[in-house]
């Protein structure tokens, strides 16, 4: 997991590829249509969606794809921990690039997003999005952009 600001993204050395998915993040607003784009065809593509936060729930983790999230409007919890400490609790779908996972213990990290940072997730990061801040529901608006893993292989 890396979290930061979406202006230090070049901090990170992983090439063209990260590159092409920030210049689409410089490119949009909170004003951008809610839709998926491609950006890479089946490589690389976006998806805006808005939505209300919600109290805690389950983990989620992509094998297929590494997840770049970035708020456009709002804020919200996002709670992360390592995939290996998680019990399984709907069976990873290949379909659909995703499982869902229950805690067995306590340990995870909690990122308060908002508009200007980023979150990206590789595959031994599972993830619980759309939490809501001070247990209070709020909208948001988001930005994923999903990157084949293996382009991230150097």
């Amino acid at each position: 997991m890396i979290i930061d600001r979406v202006e230090y993204y070049n901090y990170y050395p992983f090439g063209p590829i990260w590159n092409t998915a920030f210049g689409f993040l410089n490119s949009i607003t909170s004003g951008s249509e809610e839709k998926k784009y491609e950006i890479q065809g089946d490589d690389m593509y976006a998806i805006i969606a808005s939505y209300n936060t919600i109290e805690p729930h389950k983990f989620e983790a992509h094998r297929e794809y590494v997840d770049i999230q970035c708020l456009l409007e709002g804020q919200e919890i996002i709670e992360s921990t390592a995939l290996n400490g998680l019990t399984v609790d709907i069976p990873y779908d290949p379909e659909k690039d995703v499982g869902f996972y229950v805690m067995r213990d306590s340990r995870k990290t909690v990122s308060h997003l908002m508009p200007g940072l980023f979150i990206a997730f590789f595959p031994h990061d599972a993830h619980m999005p759309g939490v809501s801040v001070g247990g209070s529901s709020t909208f948001v608006k988001k930005v994923v952009v999903k990157i084949k893993t293996e382009l991230f292989r150097l």
